[in-house]
């Protein structure tokens, strides 16, 4: 069977799963796209940066985070039989991402216009967007390659979006220089920051050098989850 071949099927199983899993699709798109569509349309919420920030890692949090962790966690079963039929860990990390992925880009996309949220600097925005959803991503996903059960991967991502959301909505009550450092180093920097700033972020800037910093860290521990998981299970 060649790469190609063993993608498809990855990508084919992913699918199968997610349509056959009400539970999954419930929690993990229902509940943030359904809660967070009809509060958009509310006039008071139209047109606040920090309240898009909010809803966005809510998002994140649920359909890349959450989503990653319970597939994964269920499926650790199956691992093996996918380890020995040659499935690398490229070739693993990609038929992982793609659905989350697709799903929480397309939600970024829709929601400034839902809020009518104005974006100065729509390239830097989704650049930071997919920086932030590959960072859930692989967080979660090293969670569930390491943790037992999908009770223990479920508890700790949700821990995973509660900082999230608290790390989201802090710059909206408190002012204070060693929490915005802290922010700024956090795996939502960069998407907090660019709200704060307006729409206005430079690249320089030092939540966008720290997200890349978590994505890199994160393909590491991912790799190292992946090697443990086929040592154990092999």
């Amino acid at each position: 069977m060649t790469k190609l071949d063993r993608l498809k099927s990855l990508l084919w199983l992913r699918w199968h799963y997610l349509m056959a899993n009400k539970v999954l699709l419930y929690l993990c798109i229902g509940i943030p796209i359904g809660y967070f569509l009809p509060i958009s349309f509310i006039p008071q919420y139209q047109g606040k940066l920090l309240f898009l920030n909010f809803v966005l890692n809510f998002i994140y949090s649920m359909t890349s985070g959450c989503f990653v962790s319970i597939m994964v966690s269920e499926e650790k079963k199956n691992l093996r039989t996918l380890i020995l039929a040659g499935v690398t860990l490229k070739e693993y990390i990609i038929s992982i991402i793609i659905f989350p992925f697709i799903l929480s880009i397309g939600s970024c996309l829709i929601f400034p216009f839902l809020i009518r949220v104005s974006l100065p600097n729509w390239p830097l925005y989704l650049f930071i967007a997919i920086g932030t959803c590959v960072i859930f991503i692989l967080a979660n996903l090293s969670i569930a390659l390491f943790t037992k059960n999908q009770t223990q991967a479920t508890l700790f991502g949700f821990g995973i979006t509660m900082i999230a959301l608290v790390l989201a909505m802090l710059p909206d009550f408190v002012r204070n220089t060693y929490l915005s450092h802290l922010i700024s180093l956090s795996f939502v920097g960069a998407n907090t920051n660019i709200f704060m700033n307006s729409g206005h972020l430079a690249l320089t800037d030092i939540s966008i050098l720290a997200m890349l910093v978590w994505i890199v860290g994160l393909l590491i521990l991912t790799r190292y989850a992946f090697i443990w998981n086929r040592k154990n299970h092999a």
